[in-house]
């Protein structure tokens, strides 16, 4: 589904964030990116998606040249690619039923969505999706009136509403307490294995790493250091992508 070619990102400053990465994706995986912080791994999705443009390699999505695609041909494959962030980024005065909404803003354009101009198709995909996270019942509560697992589900239900081929998810439990971590992991195994949607997403706990993922990526200094089973990742696989003083931290 996605092949990822020699892909380099240097920044203005001169600092290299990605060094010749090349890997596969297919169909259906669930496929879990770990290192460092700093190691790569935001910037790796952000140029998947085109939120940053590459420097050098290429990135292919269903046949389509990400790297060189303009205009309505890259805001077409970008709809299909959704993408869950550390921080939600939901509208906090707004309702979990018109944050999902926004999710159709590719195809409904500003206007409507400012205006609050949803089809009758829409709202029902919406709470569908709603339910899908086990939100039911929660649509016309305030998004700063929900907890942080709630916010990350109705961000998971929002990026569904693009109906995406692939769910990018960068670090999306991050900010989440160990439980609601194991809460937020399952819902997006569930997407993944109900929906059929494939997800690449961003973790620093093996624990989960090893519980979710069906393959994983390891980058260092933005270099792919690793490339296999989760369950595969032994204690020096662990010290080669951490460092030698790492301590592995468990999530219960």
């Amino acid at each position: 589904m996605i092949q990822v070619q020699n892909l380099v990102k240097t920044y203005p400053n001169g600092t290299q964030a990605l060094k010749g990465v090349s890997f596969d994706v297919k169909k259906g995986e669930f496929l879990v990116i770990i290192g460092l912080s700093g190691s790569g791994k935001s910037t790796l999705l952000r140029c998947m998606n085109r939120l940053h443009d590459s420097t050098s390699g290429k990135i292919e999505f269903e046949n389509l040249e990400m790297t060189t695609l303009k205009g309505k041909t890259l805001r077409q494959a970008r709809s299909r690619i959704g993408m869950i962030f550390q921080h939600f980024n939901l509208v906090p005065r707004k309702t979990v039923m018109t944050n999902v909404l926004t999710g159709t803003l590719a195809r409904t354009g500003v206007l409507a969505s400012i205006m609050g101009w949803y089809s009758e198709e829409d709202k029902k995909k919406a709470l569908e999706y709603i339910k899908i996270v086990g939100l039911s019942g929660k649509e016309n509560v305030r998004a700063d009136n929900l907890s942080g697992g709630q916010q990350q589900r109705v961000a998971i239900a929002r990026a569904l509403m693009q109906n995406p081929k692939v769910l990018l998810a960068d670090e999306p439990v991050a900010s989440l307490d160990p439980a609601t971590s194991h809460s937020v992991m399952q819902y997006l195994k569930k997407v993944n294995e109900e929906l059929g949607v494939t997800v690449i997403c961003n973790l620093h706990f093996l624990s989960l790493v090893r519980q979710y993922a069906s393959r994983v990526i390891a980058l260092k200094g933005g270099k792919m250091i690793y490339e296999g089973k989760p369950l595969d990742i032994n204690e020096e696989w662990f010290q080669t992508i951490y460092g030698e003083d790492a301590v592995e931290v468990t999530i219960n």
